[in-house]
């Protein structure tokens, strides 16, 4: 598929133009930069590391975990960007020592956290992994950031707002933590979007996968709304937030009002028929566990405002109780040496009080902790919180 053609399908699926992409003054102002991004191999680890070559930098670090991901964004910035200096590094963010060799290496300016995972029904059997990447790996490249005096934009999930799944509240603990080590000489800030549309297990990805074998395309609800916007669009308003920011905040895009599950699959049928393919029905399976019929933009206590920039929001909160913070981190710590997600959900709701466990996340969890052994592979008291 052509990047024409994508661009005409994806604002067919979002019935809106693609918008808020960086202009040429805002590349101008990252050319010369050393930067570096985790999770460069993912969705939109790989879009941000496209973006940010387009700029020209210094130098580009790539950190991810998966060596198949790693070896293909590598090589596709190499053949795309010839005179950009790559560094791709096969590391794990959960691993203080690879996150801190990564950054003592590349002495970056600004680090670009995207490593996380995302996929809500696999975090809610999956927490004590959750919290391990999403939590203490912020907790890792926050402090990876603040020793080498780089800028830290966390990318973060609407569904850390009010979080019903495990996921949203790893998100939103991973905003709290990210925040609480905010310095004189440190300017960590967090981005809130929607949904990527076309990303990596996406529900749009999903429901291409079954039209193109001819089953019927399977909706949780079609009157459950949410909001979607391209890579492209997602990675602009990372990069914007930075080039605007401030210590302490969580950013967010105006991405116009919400879609309907059951409009975006009218929308891709019709899409697919323009294609050439036969049309297939539609299946209503329910809400699956950790998922809600709507998102919301903030959480209690935050309050959309707008900045300098028209289009682009901030959300100023409460000052962070770091106290909590830090309570909640040696909590967490225990439950995933002992392997213990009971225990981690618990904690979880701690942390994050407007955070709302699925029956089924502490069901699974139960189940799990039954028969928790300690983990033998990190050395969990080398875990420093405070």
């Amino acid at each position: 598929m052509t990047d024409k053609v994508r661009l005409a399908v994806h604002e067919a699926l979002l019935g809106r133009e693609q918008r808020h992409l960086l202009t040429d003054d805002e590349r101008l102002r990252f050319a010369g930069q050393r930067l570096l991004v985790t999770g460069a191999g993912g969705s939109l680890g790989s879009e941000l590391s496209r973006q940010i070559a387009a700029c020209r930098p210094a130098r580009l670090t790539l950190v991810e975990q998966s060596e198949y991901n790693l070896f293909h964004i590598e090589r596709e910035l190499a053949a795309a960007f010839p005179g950009v200096p790559l560094d791709p590094v096969l590391g794990d963010v959960g691993r203080m020592r690879h996150v801190r060799a990564a950054c003592q290496q590349a002495r970056p300016h600004a680090v670009y956290h995207a490593a996380a995972y995302k996929h809500v029904t696999m975090v809610e059997r999956a927490v004590c992994p959750a919290v391990e990447t999403n939590v203490f790996g912020t907790l890792n490249v926050a402090r990876g950031a603040r020793e080498v005096g780089a800028r830290l934009v966390v990318v973060s999930s609407d569904k850390a707002a009010q979080p019903r799944s495990v996921m949203g509240a790893t998100k939103r603990l991973a905003e709290l933590v990210a925040l609480s080590e905010a310095a004189s000489t440190f300017r960590p800030l967090a981005v809130r979007f929607g949904n990527i549309l076309g990303s990596s297990g996406s529900v749009v990805e999903l429901m291409i996968e079954r039209i193109q074998a001819g089953l019927p395309i399977q909706l949780t609800d079609p009157e459950a709304t949410r909001y979607f916007m391209t890579a492209r669009e997602a990675v602009a308003l990372i990069l914007k937030a930075d080039l605007i920011g401030r210590a302490g905040e969580i950013y967010w895009l105006d991405m116009g009002a919400p879609v309907r599950i059951g409009d975006l699959a009218v929308r891709l049928l019709a899409v697919a028929e323009r294609a050439g393919l036969p049309p297939v029905p539609i299946e209503v399976i329910g809400l699956r566990p950790g998922e809600k019929l709507r998102e919301d933009l903030t959480s209690q206590g935050l309050d959309l405002t707008r900045t300098t920039h028209g289009r682009i929001w901030v959300a100023r909160q409460r000052a962070i109780d770091e106290g909590r913070v830090r309570r909640a981190l040696r909590a967490l710590r225990d439950d995933v040496r002992r392997h213990d997600p009971m225990a981690a959900i618990t904690d979880l709701c701690g942390a994050v009080p407007d955070f709302v466990p699925s029956a089924e996340a502490r069901q699974m969890a139960a189940m799990t902790s039954a028969h928790a052994t300690p983990a033998d592979d990190v050395d969990w008291r080398s875990v420093r919180i405070a």
